[in-house]
């Protein structure tokens, strides 16, 4: 197949599959007209035409819309629509979420969660989407169109796929001041919607609890919360709960490899023994396994080829030197084991315990991308969710 890199105004149409990639200069496509920018807050057919007359102009891309009937505040995330689009013949209907603006991969996470549980695939409409997050909505099948003429969108039979057209200064101008990033998609929030979603006891308790229990500012309790009732995540003030605790979890597990992880000092040692985690000691309420060693325990499903291991900061250093001396460790960026910083204060989590909080070790088996490990993960995330329903199966 082509590399789409080396295309230059150029498409190609192979059983129904249309590519395209786009370097323009000033003389763009979408620089032929100003816009009258709309509103993504409520999305109308105004807007729906904007965005198809983009993505179809010159005639390129064989794109209609069939109808649109727009939908409530249902979940926060967006103001939704059912759409219903002609693509090349082929009807498909959608779910339209729009967003005035997508900064960085980790505010796709809520869309890429619901779009996995959606009964209609998730359309995100968009001002513009740079080309690295194209790529990362490709990547996790989450279709999009923007007012640049960039699109992704998939029925039975088609497949269109245009990227690498550049925004024109209203659109650029647009981006900028629609929307704002997710507040709970930053490091220390990461942390703490960690905490509430594997104990959602404490969305009730006071604000120094939650704090305490994240290792989190007192002051970044507040905003987090305030962001996710804005986002539909987090329903009432006095008696706080968790709408969508399911999408949420996988929000979170895409989030926390791009924002939370690098900055837990990660490790990697190599271990000649391939079992020496069977008979490792790990010291009381000081190390936990996540990855495939906790997966491992957890199903019984997974026979683990690499280790991750949680340890408290402060007693990190004893506890590293402890291993290295027993089991040989030495320290190699490509070994097998990982050694990494706990960052949760969960007294019910800590004691006694030997693994990791689920919604981690879920989250570690996810961001390996082995095939190895996809049933362990599901059977932990079929876990997580039966803890959620309390009525007896």
């Amino acid at each position: 197949m082509m590399n789409n890199k080396n295309i230059e105004q150029r498409g190609f149409v192979v059983h129904n599959v249309c590519l395209f990639t786009f370097f323009e200069q000033a003389e763009s496509m979408n620089d032929d007209d100003p816009y009258d920018l709309p509103n993504f807050d409520r999305p109308t057919e105004a807007l729906l035409s904007q965005l198809i007359s983009a993505a179809t102009r010159k005639g390129r891309v064989p794109l209609n819309v069939i109808d649109f009937r727009l939908a409530g505040r249902s979940d926060g995330l967006t103001e939704e629509g059912k759409l219903t689009l002609d693509v090349n013949g082929a009807v498909q209907q959608y779910t339209l979420a729009a967003r005035g603006r997508i900064r960085a991969r980790a505010e796709l996470g809520t869309l890429v969660a619901k779009n996995r549980a959606a009964d209609f695939p998730v359309l995100l409409a968009t001002a513009y989407l740079t080309p690295a997050l194209a790529d990362e909505c490709v990547e996790h099948d989450l279709q999009f169109i923007d007012l640049a003429g960039n699109l992704y969108v998939h029925a039975p039979g088609q497949y269109m796929l245009v990227t690498g057209r550049p925004a024109n200064p209203e659109i650029r101008r647009l981006a900028s001041r629609s929307g704002k990033p997710a507040s709970s998609a930053s490091a220390s929030a990461l942390r703490m919607t960690f905490v509430l979603l594997s104990a959602p006891a404490l969305l009730n308790c006071p604000y120094r609890e939650i704090a305490a229990a994240a290792g989190v500012a007192l002051g970044t309790v507040g905003s987090v919360l305030d962001d996710l009732r804005e986002r539909g995540l987090l329903a009432g003030t006095n008696d706080r709960r968790l709408l969508d605790p399911a999408a949420f979890r996988e929000e979170w597990a895409i989030n926390y490899p791009l924002r939370l992880l690098p900055k837990l000092n990660v490790q990697r040692f190599a271990v000649s023994d391939p079992s020496w985690w069977q008979h490792a000691e790990l010291p009381a309420g000081q190390a936990w396994w996540g990855g495939e060693v906790a997966a491992a325990k957890l199903t019984g499903q997974l026979r683990p080829a690499a280790q991750t291991l949680y340890v408290e900061p402060s007693a990190r250093p004893a506890v590293t030197m402890a291993l290295v001396k027993r089991h040989r460790l030495r320290a190699d960026p490509a070994g097998t084991l990982e050694i990494i910083d706990a960052f949760w204060h969960l007294d019910e989590a800590r004691a006694g315990k030997t693994t990791a909080p689920p919604l981690l070790v879920y989250a570690d088996l996810q961001r390996t991308r082995e095939p190895r490990n996809a049933e362990a993960a599901v059977l932990i995330r079929n876990q997580m969710e039966q803890a959620d329903d309390p009525s007896p199966s």
